[in-house]
């Protein structure tokens, strides 16, 4: 994927985050890289799964986290301190997508394995959240399966109409900014009848759906606030405390 100038880069302490999360790997049906961060807790706490953009595709395990700062946003100390939890942030290679369907179950039984290695996880908490080619891949789990998680924030992400109702099941708060040209807050808007952005989803679930929210960046808004390109709604996203304090109040 070839970025533009106007890309979002992590911040300079965004390594040091990095580096509180350890390296693993789950064998199922071939191996899934992941990292992980433990929290200085043993109560019951929430777990996060975070799923990165096409942009840190690979298998080096270091690029989903330091590739942008959002994916170590939840290990911040006063986060920690307010809301401790752990975070779970697997890597999808080069050639696979999120949405395979193999790679969904891979997640889903990583999710399973930690429950068991980690027994004050709280099942009643475990959380999805992405950005992209990630925010795609929330979509899409949460379609087959909505009995994991208890809430979600797909950041600029998409899907299509099959299942389409299945995210009434799931808390969602969606992200996405106006003018974003690479995936589309609306693609019904181009006549698109196979894809939906995260406008055209809220506008069909809107109405059945029973917490569901969405906040659209207005066009020009990250490249006056931020400098960046209007497909990165990942950094104000990961700043919104009212998103983060939202998200973290869902139980399943």
């Amino acid at each position: 994927m070839k970025l533009s100038s106007d890309w979002d880069v992590p911040s300079q302490g965004n390594k040091d985050l990095c580096d509180k999360f350890i390296y693993e790997t789950f064998d199922y049906s071939g191996s899934l890289l992941y990292r992980l961060f433990i929290p200085d807790s043993r109560d019951a706490v929430p777990l996060v799964v975070y799923l990165h953009g096409a942009d840190a595709f690979g298998n080096d395990n270091d690029l989903q986290l330091t590739m942008h700062d959002i994916g170590t946003s939840f290990a911040k100390d006063e986060w920690q301190k307010k809301h401790p939890c752990y975070v779970c942030a697997p890597q999808c290679n080069r050639g696979n997508r999120w949405s395979n369907l193999m790679t969904q179950n891979k997640i889903c039984s990583l999710i399973r394995s930690l429950l068991e290695r980690y027994p004050n996880i709280d099942v009643r908490r475990i959380y999805i959240h992405g950005y992209s080619a990630g925010g795609v891949g929330c979509f899409e789990i949460l379609k087959y399966h909505p009995d994991i998680f208890a809430a979600a924030v797909p950041i600029c992400g998409a899907t299509g109409w099959e299942n389409l109702r299945e995210l009434t099941k799931t808390s969602i708060w969606m992200i996405h900014a106006a003018d974003d040209m690479i995936v589309k807050a609306s693609y019904k808007t181009d006549g698109n009848t196979v894809h939906l952005g995260s406008r055209d989803i809220y506008d069909e679930l809107k109405d059945i759906h029973p917490d569901l929210h969405y906040t659209e960046y207005k066009v020009g808004e990250l490249k006056e606030r931020f400098g960046i390109n209007p497909h990165c709604s990942w950094v104000p996203a990961g700043e919104d405390e009212e998103v983060k304090e939202w998200l973290f109040s869902r139980f399943k």
